[in-house]
């Protein structure tokens, strides 16, 4: 039997593999069930739009709550300005279901706290609200570049953004 885990990874690979949210029968398909066996993990669209999204962020706040730990929140956020392929599909249910109008407010209440979550390990680290603020825009803006234009930032960017935001406190190199 599916979990709610396979069905949110066929969704991504069908959404990755053809540009477009797909229905709800087509990720019943890709993953082996029925409409109804993925309605039993998600009561309907919004639950399954909401949980890829819900993983995604899961997988930021671990990624960003190890990197606090050892003192790299700011570093790490610059660090994630790389869209992954989990990121690009999350972009593109997103987007499919605003031109729809069918985007529950909940979902931007759950990205504005992750977003603020996120902002205040930066700040925890560096002792500085406005400046973590910075750098977490600056992540922000980096991200949706290269979402808009499909290239990534270079690495040596990212580091010359490090030191220049952080200095001393985010030297750790990318390798």
């Amino acid at each position: 039997m599916a979990t709610r885990d396979d069905v949110l990874t066929a969704m991504q690979d069908l959404v990755l593999s053809t540009g477009r949210r797909p229905s709800v029968a087509a990720v019943a398909a890709e993953v082996g069930l029925s409409k109804q066996g993925v309605l039993h993990h998600f009561p309907d669209r919004h639950s399954l739009d909401l949980a890829l999204l819900r993983r995604a962020v899961a997988r930021v706040d671990q990624v960003m709550g190890d990197a606090a730990t050892a003192g790299r929140a700011g570093a790490t956020y610059l660090r994630l300005s790389t869209p992954s392929a989990e990121d690009r599909a999350v972009a593109t249910v997103m987007l499919a279901a605003l031109e729809q109008d069918a985007m529950p407010t909940e979902v931007w209440d759950e990205v504005t706290a992750a977003m603020n979550r996120w902002e205040s390990l930066i700040a925890v680290e560096i002792g500085d609200v406005r400046r973590a603020e910075v750098i977490r825009l600056v992540g922000d803006g980096l991200f949706s570049e290269a979402m808009l234009t499909g290239s990534a930032p270079s690495p040596e960017r990212i580091d010359a953004l490090v030191d220049f935001l952080l200095g001393d406190d985010g030297a750790e190199r990318s390798t």
